[in-house]
């Protein structure tokens, strides 16, 4: 028995989930073999998937970088949580590093902040999104999203919150993106977890991404880096792809 963990946005798109990649899923989880998606999007997102793409098959799915795992039938296996740092604190250090656009908080709460009404993106609803002075307390955070105008801001908070926060969090970059998790979070461990639940063994276990926050992941296991990935990124992996379908066919 493989595990495929699949990064998800420029990895598993690349090239659209159509009847081709579907099938080829299919045929490797017939086989016997384990797929599934590691990404930083949120848990809910595993649903809206499986039910916009007819035939698509799942193993597992682990959500926020490593933070929130489940299997295919969307059963909590493992749920990282920081409560020593809170939400309103990081919000407002956030927004005073240059650039910071909007946060998406996940937790025990869904919810967006935003400091200008024209920040709310296009896809989030009125009812989904706060002003920083009015966002709604919770308990504790499983990732805080982060938008930034240019690479180079994000990368300046990425300092600032490991200076500031670094015994409690980790702070992911993902081009103008941050993904901050529960410290010791990370694809890699999430990967780790996934194969304890399936029983499966080390050299079973294969990874594929396109991003610096599939490094962890990548230089753990086996790898695969997409051809139009983050040339640090590549320079990581075993192997090239053009299209995620190729490794089911190598890997068989």
């Amino acid at each position: 028995m493989k595990i495929l963990g699949s990064d998800y946005d420029g990895t598993l798109t690349c090239g659209g989930i159509e009847e081709t990649k579907i099938a080829a899923i299919h045929r490797w989880r017939e086989a016997g073999n384990r797929f599934g998606i590691v990404t930083g999007r949120v848990a809910s997102f595993r649903q809206r998937l499986l039910e916009e793409k007819e035939g698509f098959e799942l193993d597992f799915y682990v959500a926020c970088n490593g933070g929130y795992i489940t299997d295919g039938e969307g059963n909590l296996i493992y749920e990282a949580r920081c409560t020593e740092v809170k939400a309103t604190e990081l919000a407002n250090t956030l927004f005073e590093c240059e650039g910071c656009e909007f946060l998406n908080v996940i937790g025990e709460k869904h919810y967006y902040v935003i400091i200008r009404p024209e920040d709310r993106p296009s896809y989030v609803t009125e009812d989904k999104a706060f002003f920083l002075e009015k966002m709604p307390p919770i308990s504790y955070l499983n990732q805080i999203g982060v938008k930034f105008e240019t690479f180079e801001q994000a990368e300046a908070a990425v300092a600032v919150i490991r200076k500031t926060y670094g015994e409690f969090l980790n702070p992911l970059q993902n081009g103008i993106f941050i993904d901050i998790v529960p410290k010791g979070v990370n694809k890699a461990e999430g990967m780790y977890r996934v194969m304890e639940f399936f029983g499966g063994k080390y050299e079973d276990v294969i990874t594929v991404g396109d991003n610096i926050n599939d490094t962890d992941m990548l230089r753990e296991f086996r790898s695969y880096a997409m051809e139009s990935g983050v040339e640090s990124v590549k320079a990581l992996a075993d192997g090239i792809v053009s299209n995620v379908t190729e490794i089911f066919e190598k890997e068989m």
